[in-house]
């Protein structure tokens, strides 16, 4: 599956998007559902599989996480004693909520490639960004000169629940296009890095999906959106995906996590190399 891009994106402005995105202004609210489902996916989802791509050893002395939103994944991740955490994210909203949230952290407004100081990080994390920026290879590329290491979490959005999705600005994510795995793993070779190890996951198949159903019941007394009806129906799809992982696969989106480096530095990072898993 190609990357499916909506011709409306070309032009638009993303600091305004994600500023008034519904997602994102609930979960700036202090208390609210989407902030608690943010900790919740970073602390349960995403923190455990990008550490499992990490070189075992001391932590690393400086992260950079570009895309960092409300800061919750970089204020999560661990350094050395004194270390440096920087989050950088292109919306002014998403970064007064994160410094007010994490003010032990330093954080960024405006695009990385012109407002971060020229200095070099141990690694950078790219979590849920790539599918909102128009030039995806070229915002790749940049992201990977600042660091030895480049983490990347990338939505597959190549599932049934998701065809015929109108991908562009106007999309309920803010999403520009949707990728399939060959698609994913091609996107580090335009961008001229090489893959050093990585691993798809669904996450309605980890521990955190059940977490996810409890916290939205006990903020909505529904374990799944909708009304009653909406939400029973919903409720019997996903036991019938869960009873046959195969039909899970195809139903619901996954995740791809990824190490890579730029790839004149690959002979460098040999230490880190994987062998590819599905």
């Amino acid at each position: 599956m190609r990357p499916e891009i909506n011709p409306d994106s070309a032009g638009f402005d993303p600091r305004r998007l994600y500023d008034e995105h519904p997602e994102y202004a609930a979960r700036r609210r202090t208390g609210s559902q989407e902030q608690a489902q943010v900790d919740l996916e970073v602390a349960r989802f995403k923190l455990p599989q990008l550490l499992r791509l990490w070189p075992a050893g001391p932590p690393p002395e400086s992260m950079l996480e570009v895309g960092c939103a409300t800061g919750e994944l970089i204020a999560a991740w661990p350094v050395a004693l004194g270390g440096r955490r920087v989050g950088v994210d292109i919306s002014p909203a998403n970064i007064a909520a994160a410094r007010a949230r994490f003010p032990q952290l330093e954080f960024i407004d405006g695009d990385f490639r012109t407002q971060l100081p020229a200095s070099p990080f141990d690694g950078v994390i790219l979590s849920d960004v790539l599918e909102h920026v128009e030039d995806d290879a070229a915002f790749l590329r940049a992201a990977a000169m600042l660091a030895p290491r480049v983490l990347i979490n990338l939505p597959l959005e190549d599932n049934w629940l998701n065809h015929g999705r109108a991908y562009g600005p106007q999309d309920v994510s803010g999403h520009l296009r949707a990728y399939g795995l060959d698609d994913a793993l091609g996107l580090f070779t335009r961008a001229g890095l090489q893959v050093l190890q990585w691993h798809r996951v669904w996450i309605h198949e980890t521990p955190a999906e059940a977490e996810r159903r409890a916290l939205r019941r006990a903020h909505s007394g529904r374990a799944f959106a909708g009304g009653a009806l909406g939400s029973a129906a919903r409720g019997l799809l996903f036991g019938a995906a869960t009873a046959w992982p195969v039909l899970g696969r195809r139903l619901f989106a996954s995740n791809l996590f990824a190490l890579a480096c730029a790839a004149d530095r690959a002979a460098d990072r040999a230490a880190d190399r994987g062998v590819p898993s599905a």
